[in-house]
């Protein structure tokens, strides 16, 4: 929603672009900015794992907590791409609930995230493995309460790997579109 909104209603890309600013950066700049706000986040939920880590509540891994913050801005970074590419595709801002209703939340709750899920089924293990949520939600989970590295974490590193390098182009070219109503 931000970044349409810094886009369509403030017209702070306007104002950028008028500078020696080019979109690329502005897109990035965007992305970047979100991947922060994202990491910061997960941080955040750290420090509150921390309090129940020291209330004896869990008993966590805490080295492996430097382990994952990398990756935890990388998924960031993904799933803002994703978002840009919403923000390239809706027509007005009424219509980013429909990507938001029919992509994310599906991913999130189809994760293992807040329920474990199991691949008793083709299309559920299909599901799974090509969720990149589930790979890091699993890979974290290891990480974090057994200090036990898996394949989880290799597979979540390279799907968002992939989602970047897939939707930071298709995001420039869009929103170049959308924008500047260059082709």
């Amino acid at each position: 929603f931000a970044a349409y909104i810094r886009m369509h209603y403030q017209k702070t890309w306007e104002g950028q672009l008028i500078t020696q600013v080019r979109l690329e950066h502005v897109v990035w700049g965007e992305a970047l900015w979100a991947a922060t706000l994202g990491t910061t986040y997960a941080l955040i939920v750290t420090l509150v794992l921390a309090g129940f880590s020291l209330s004896g509540w869990l008993a966590l891994h805490w080295f492996s907590a430097l382990l994952v913050l990398p990756l935890l801005f990388l998924a960031a970074l993904a799933f803002a791409t994703l978002g840009l590419l919403f923000t390239a595709i809706v027509p007005s801002i009424d219509h980013m609930n429909i990507p938001f209703f029919l992509v994310i939340m599906p991913l999130g709750f189809a994760s293992s995230t807040y329920f474990p899920m199991e691949g008793d089924s083709l299309w559920i293990a299909a599901w799974l493995t090509l969720n990149p949520l589930h790979h890091l939600a699993e890979g974290i989970r290891y990480l974090m309460l057994a200090g036990v590295m898996n394949y989880h974490l290799a597979v979540a590193f390279g799907l968002f790997l992939l989602m970047i390098l897939i939707l930071a182009p298709v995001d420039e070219r869009l929103l170049r579109r959308r924008v500047l109503g260059e082709d």
